[in-house]
Order: structure tokens, then sequence, then C-alpha cells
């Protein structure tokens, strides 16, 4: 893992921008893993200023709230619409992505299984560290699940700033497996805001299990870490 120590949160995201295109500008078909939240949001709009360069590529959602409308503005659905796809002038086919509110949970999560069996590998996966350690939807556990499925959402996640104007907090997300992550040929890791500094010290410690997923990122050979904590 390469750890950088950003001063600022633009500083993170001007240089989270410039990894992406590096990448990008080497394999502009290149097949990329969005995560959602506060911590990518910059290097998003960061890549907004060279969207000519970036139409190219495939998104593959990371994660997904279930039981929130597509269209609702706490989704993840809608933050990538808004931030990533249309931004960025990613055509249709060149996005996939988990349908949040479907009558059978398990059937999408299977369907996502096949369209990244398809399109994969990833090349480059986009993730934020959660709070307790989760990436994507991956939260702490006894055993963390390979592939795309249903994860029952711990309670930080359900305090989330996505969801927590909502009166009905989602119980579950659909997410790509910890395999599935990674499997990435490259991982760009982005510790940023307010009360991450436990989860950074968490992370740094290198103790690798389960109920601390991100941990896992250490066992990969290629991880860039772009790191701002204020506190």
């Amino acid at each position: 893992m390469e750890i950088t120590n950003c001063e600022s949160y633009d500083q993170l995201s001007a240089l989270a921008a410039e990894v992406v295109l590096h990448y990008v500008t080497e394999n502009p078909n290149l097949l990329l893993c969005a995560a959602t939240g506060n911590s990518p949001l910059g290097l998003y709009r960061n890549l907004s200023q060279a969207a000519e360069q970036m139409k190219k590529m495939r998104v593959i959602k990371l994660d997904e709230w279930g039981s929130i409308p597509m269209s609702h503005p706490a989704s993840c659905e809608y933050y990538l619409q808004q931030e990533v796809v249309k931004t960025l002038g990613i055509a249709p086919q060149r996005y996939f992505g988990f349908q949040s509110n479907v009558a059978n949970p398990e059937a999408e999560c299977a369907r996502m299984a096949a369209v990244l069996k398809e399109q994969g590998p990833i090349d480059l996966c986009v993730l934020g560290l959660g709070k307790n350690g989760h990436i994507g939807f991956n939260e702490p556990a006894e055993a963390l699940t390979d592939h795309c499925h249903i994860a029952t959402l711990a309670s930080s996640s359900q305090a989330h700033s996505m969801v927590q104007a909502l009166q009905d907090k989602p119980t579950y997300g659909l997410t790509l497996g910890m395999k599935d992550i990674l499997s990435a040929k490259r991982i760009l890791l982005l510790v940023s805001g307010e009360g991450k500094a436990g989860a950074r010290e968490k992370l740094f410690s290198k103790q690798i299990r389960s109920q601390f997923p991100a941990s896992y990122l250490w066992q990969h050979a290629s991880v860039t870490c772009l790191v701002h904590t204020p506190d």
C-alpha cells in the first residue's frame, strides 16, 4: 500500500483525479468501480474537467442502499448519475449498477455478478473508508462474503450522511463482495472526513481481520491510499 498524507481535502481530490486520469490515459476503456459518499466527491468533480478523456471508460457501481427508489436523492444511483455518469458523458451501455428497490434482491445480486464476470475484472476500484472499517457495504463480521450479496447494514452505516435525513432508514444494502474488490487490478483508497481517525489508525496497524474489512487491502499488490483526516 502506497500511502500519501494530504494537507487538505482539495489536495487529496486533486491527487486522486491524477491517479484516475493516468490509468484512463493508458486504457480509455478501463472499468472503474465507483464508490459514493463524501470521500470521492471531490475526485469526481475534478474529473469533470477532463470529461472528454473519461467518456469512453466503463463504470460499475460499488454498492447501493436497499429499498430506496433509484430516483431518490439519497440513493447511490442518484449520486452517480449526477456526479459521474452525466458529467463525464458515460453512455448508458457503459454504466452498470445495482437496482435499489427490486422485488428480488438475491436475483439482482446474481445479475450483477454476471455483469462483473462479463465486464471484469475491474481495472481501478475507488473506495472510501467507513468509520467501522467497511468497504462498500462489506460490514465487519465473523466471516466476509466473496461476491455480490445482500448486506445487513451496521448502525454506523444507517447513520451515514446520505441517508440520515430519511425517516425510514435502509436496513440492507447490495454490494460487491470482498473477492470482487480484491480482484481489481488497482485500488484507490480515499481516507477523509471527520470521525475517521480511529479507522485510519486501525487500518495502519496492518492487523488483518474480518472485523475490520478494509484491513484486507494490505493483501492487495497495488493500493494507492490518500489520507486527509482533520481529526
